[in-house]
């Protein structure tokens, strides 16, 4: 695709103070989306 769907992940992630990765890994990536815990 265009890479949109992750834009659109990274956002709604960052909104909610969070961070979205993606890394190379042999065969594929790697997507990790991290969100703190609520206080």
């Amino acid at each position: 695709g265009a890479g949109l769907g992750l834009a659109i992940v990274r956002g709604i992630v960052e909104a909610h103070r969070g961070r979205a990765t993606v890394r190379n890994i042999p065969g594929g990536c790697c997507f990790e989306v991290t969100l703190p815990t609520a206080p």
